[in-house]
């Protein structure tokens, strides 16, 4: 057993051979989409978007959310499923080879829900919703594409699969709020929830942050120190980001900063 506090900086890459063939594993393509994302969303997007009227998404909106809550309601019960089998807290060191290709690919279409979750930036900006564009909300969407990605390609374990759970969960209830929304002004009697949604945010990261380190110090084989100490540093900084957001949206009514070198002219 091992609290797992002493850092390494080997990383055991290629663990899973053929995880490497699949889309986006590469560590090019996975540098170019997210450069291609933050150069669109920060400078091309904007700067293009000031020669047009904001574009009307309404039948984009609600196909592409009710495809990501039926895309999160299919992983949580996969999830929950691979839980039941294995425990909420997996213990064992050795899984044969049908095992680990089924963590594989779970934790694959994760990383591709994190992955089409760029799109909410991106129709962000072509809706000319700048001040939706927060610090927060660019920094959470890209490192939860660079955290999935890293620890399928370099320490690919079970242990995070109580987060995908909540994850998943939580993210179901944010598209449906999302696809309401997308209906119109008419609608918002019906989304007086939203600022549950921040509250859900917060108990999950603080059920995350409990599981894993109990996790850790459980298990005989725990994750990769570097994995789990990022892992945990963001969950913290999370922390403090969404409580940050949630006093200024919903307590003092304090506008939330959005990222300056987005909005520009557009604040």
């Amino acid at each position: 057993m091992t609290w797992c506090f002493q850092i390494q900086f080997s990383l055991p890459k290629g663990q899973l051979s053929y995880v490497e063939k699949w889309p986006l594993m590469k560590s090019n393509e996975m540098a170019f989409l997210l450069a291609i994302y933050l150069a669109f969303i920060l400078k091309i997007g904007p700067m293009v978007m000031e020669h047009f009227n904001a574009i009307q998404m309404r039948t984009i909106l609600t196909v592409y959310n009710a495809i990501k809550v039926a895309n999160s309601t299919m992983l949580t019960f996969q999830f929950l499923r691979y839980i039941q089998e294995r425990g909420l807290f997996p213990r064992n060191c050795e899984y044969d080879d049908d095992i680990l290709y089924t963590i594989a690919a779970l934790y694959w279409k994760y990383m591709v829900t994190k992955v089409l979750d760029l799109f909410d930036t991106v129709f962000f900006v072509l809706r000319k919703k700048y001040s939706q564009i927060t610090f927060l909300h660019v920094y959470h969407h890209v490192f939860m594409v660079m955290i999935t990605w890293s620890s399928l390609k370099y320490d690919p374990s079970d242990h995070w699969a109580f987060m995908a759970v909540l994850n998943c969960t939580i993210h179901v209830f944010m598209y449906v709020y999302y696809g309401i929304a997308s209906f119109g002004l008419k609608y918002r009697k019906y989304l007086w929830w939203k600022k549950y949604l921040t509250i859900m945010q917060l108990i999950q990261f603080l059920l995350i942050m409990i599981h894993v380190m109990i996790q850790t110090h459980i298990t005989d084989c725990p994750m990769h120190a570097g994995t789990y100490w990022l892992g945990l540093s963001n969950i913290v900084l999370f922390i403090f980001l969404f409580m940050d957001f949630y006093n200024k949206k919903y307590r003092t009514g304090t506008p939330v900063d959005n990222l300056k070198i987005v909005c520009g002219k557009h604040q």
